[in-house]
């Protein structure tokens, strides 16, 4: 019977800014059973039963370590074995993974986890994206800027007061969601007036 592997005790450190997706357990009898199925490809009935003696002999001479204590794996093996055995001895002829409803019934649900968990990993990473977007369109710089180039477009940049540019810089730095909502404020307004504008003029 094989011994688990113990596992990485060394930590994974994420980017900056970056969420990091919590990583499954390793499910240790899914490991085993997968182990099985592999050595018993080309297997008959009979050397398959041969094959899960040894592994309960093996079982059984690894009775006291320790460190076997929580196995899964081992235990899941001792329960594939007999199963492909039986299977062999119904069908006849040798074991083959891609004949066996259970391995391709257990196949298919692992795809579709994968194909949920690819959903769920393309959702966070859009959320990430749109949050670093908004926390870049907060930037006091950002902000700062784009006031400036509305007041520009509109024709209000000019003949603005000391006072009034003052307040203009200052507001990304004390305010940025105010400072957002009065550009888009801004600029809807100039966008309506010229629409209205244009037309009375025609």
């Amino acid at each position: 019977m094989s011994t688990p592997v113990p596992r990485s005790r060394r930590l994974r450190i994420p980017a900056p800014g970056t969420a990091v997706a919590p990583r499954p357990p390793v499910d240790w009898a899914k490991v085993g059973r997968r182990s099985v199925r592999r050595r018993a490809t080309g297997m008959t009935a009979t050397e398959a039963a041969a094959a899960l003696e040894e592994t309960r002999l093996q079982q059984h001479m690894d009775r006291d370590r320790e460190d076997l204590t929580d196995d899964e794996r081992g235990p899941a093996e001792i329960r594939e074995w007999p199963r492909i055995a039986q299977l062999l001895a119904t069908t006849g002829g040798v074991y083959d993974p891609k004949a066996d409803a259970v391995v391709q019934d257990e196949l298919a649900a692992d795809a579709d986890a994968q194909r949920v968990q690819q959903m769920q990993d393309e959702q966070r990473r859009q959320e990430q994206e749109a949050e670093a977007a908004r926390r870049a369109a907060l930037a006091p710089d950002v902000l700062r800027h784009a006031l400036l180039g509305t007041l520009a477009r509109t024709g209000l940049l000019d003949s603005l007061s000391e006072d009034e540019r003052a307040a203009v810089g200052r507001l990304p730095e004390s305010d940025p969601p105010a400072a957002l909502a009065f550009n888009a404020l801004l600029a809807r307004a100039y966008e309506a007036g010229t629409a209205a504008r244009a037309g009375a003029a025609s």
